[in-house]
């Protein structure tokens, strides 16, 4: 049985790389430079981690990626025979699933560790917006088939009632959880995030054009770092002009690969 726990990367919903597959790289390719976590699977298990994709609902309810994330972790760990715990590093509402699913599933004995990034733990204004606005349509397209109630789960309302059930477990649960917030100003940001930065800057405060650093930080005892990255950036995405620390490309690439690899190395157990 191999030592050292995997590692599980969880993404968010609407995920944009399963959208045009032709483009972007598949689960598991060795070659992931395309792929959502754009050259992370890779890169750490160059460094010696095993690292696994997964792949959850691409819009679904909470409650259907939590049983998808479930059923991922089973295929990875042989059913836990293979590992008897992973590890889970997820970003935006990946963390959300993580979450539930440990939740529903009373899954703590098999998750050493859920490490957050760019997760809106409490929501966010944004997702109330596009309710408000987009509610009557996802509704109509639910109807016919094309589930993308995912975005239900960020809303402000329903985070607050999503933690209120998650807390009495979560506190009890030995679990190590960590989160990492992203914030960047709007000059530095990937252009298509500038709206939605202001919109939030002005509710939420910081955040990283799409999650507030509120609502990614979570608890402040789960707070491990503050980064100059937007929500693109955080998976290793460059959208410019800067992050990071910086305007060169190059360097944040090494800068956001060496991220994910103190957290890997940083990890419990």
């Amino acid at each position: 049985m191999p030592k050292a726990l995997p590692i599980v990367l969880a993404h968010g919903v609407y995920p944009f790389h399963r959208l045009f597959p032709f483009l972007f790289n598949t689960d598991g390719h060795t070659d992931d430079h395309r792929h959502y976590f754009k050259g992370i699977r890779s890169h750490l298990t160059a460094k010696g981690f095993s690292v696994f994709h997964s792949r959850v609902s691409w819009g679904g309810s909470l409650h259907k990626r939590a049983d998808d994330l479930k059923r991922e972790l089973e295929r990875i760990t042989g059913n836990f025979a293979l590992w008897p715990k992973v590890h889970i590093i997820a970003h935006s509402m990946g963390g959300l699933d993580a979450r539930w699913m440990i939740y529903k599933h009373d899954m703590a004995h098999r998750v050493s560790s859920l490490t957050t990034i760019g997760t809106p733990h409490h929501g966010s204004a944004h997702a109330d917006k596009a309710i408000r606005r987009w509610g009557g349509i996802l509704e109509l397209l639910n109807r016919m088939g094309i589930d993308l109630t995912g975005v239900y789960a960020i809303t402000t309302d329903r985070a607050k009632e999503v933690n209120s059930i998650l807390e009495p477990y979560e506190r009890e649960a030995k679990v190590a959880f960590r989160t990492i917030a992203g914030v960047q100003s709007r000059e530095d940001m990937f252009f298509p995030l500038r709206h939605s930065h202001d919109f939030l800057l002005k509710i939420e405060g910081e955040n990283d054009g799409l999650v507030s650093l509120a609502s990614a930080t979570w608890k402040e005892e789960y707070l491990w770092k503050k980064i100059d990255a937007d929500h693109l950036n955080q998976i290793g995405w460059w959208g410019g002009p800067k992050a990071m620390g910086t305007r060169d490309r190059a360097l944040f690439r090494k800068r956001i690969l060496e991220l994910y690899e103190e957290i890997a190395g940083t990890l419990p157990g």
